[in-house]
């Protein structure tokens, strides 16, 4: 059974980022299930901080059962001190495997497929990620359930700027050169996002 990801980006009003981190993070800490509330680290959104409240479900059915109970109030209350709003549906192709035991930061890395190259860019990258050493992080890759299906999602969780450092030098060697080339062969665009995480729950 398929797993997926539901998260909402939040670009908060200059001056809102505060209010909008922390309704997000008291709306995460009700219920069960795997969720995170990350904001903006290094990364320019032309306006206030990005903050994105992601939850993991385990079937089709729990993310239409989020759907069926949505709370409009709650969510304008939040939306009234942001810039923007993005609501995601993403499909899990691999978990992440062997993250830290104490997360602090998430690199979500977004490439953008040339027309038509969606599948085989998907398909190098599972080779890339196949060949990590085993205990070594392996990321997280998702596909848009909705929206734009070119799109290719890969995202690590580290402790620290050093091991996400450590883990991106990884990638120099000679082992991975091959399938990086052929990354950059398929992809139209590549984007990543660096976030500090300020809550976290595994279930």
């Amino acid at each position: 059974m398929a797993n997926y990801v539901l998260q909402v980006n939040r670009v908060a009003k200059p001056g809102h980022s505060k209010d909008v981190l922390d309704l997000v993070t008291t709306q995460f800490e009700k219920g069960s299930g795997a969720r995170n509330v990350s904001i903006s680290a290094f990364a320019s959104t032309g306006s206030g901080h990005l903050i994105v409240g992601a939850r993991v479900l385990d079937s089709i059915e729990k993310v239409e059962e989020i759907i069926d109970n949505f709370d409009r109030e709650q969510s304008d209350r939040i939306d009234s001190h942001c810039n923007n709003v993005q609501v995601e549906m993403l499909r899990v192709i691999e978990p992440l495997e062997n993250p830290p035991s104490v997360p602090k930061l998430m690199a979500r890395n977004l490439l953008k497929a040339k027309p038509g190259k969606a599948g085989e860019l998907l398909s190098v990258l599972l080779e890339l990620r196949s060949m990590f050493p085993d205990g070594v992080l392996k990321p997280l890759i998702t596909v848009p359930y909705v929206g734009d299906q070119d799109l290719v999602r890969a995202t690590g969780i580290y402790d620290s700027l050093k091991s996400f450092e450590n883990h991106s030098d990884l990638l120099v060697e000679d082992t991975y050169k091959p399938y990086l080339q052929k990354i950059r062969d398929l992809r139209e665009s590549f984007i990543r996002y660096t976030a500090r995480i300020t809550f976290i729950r595994s279930s």
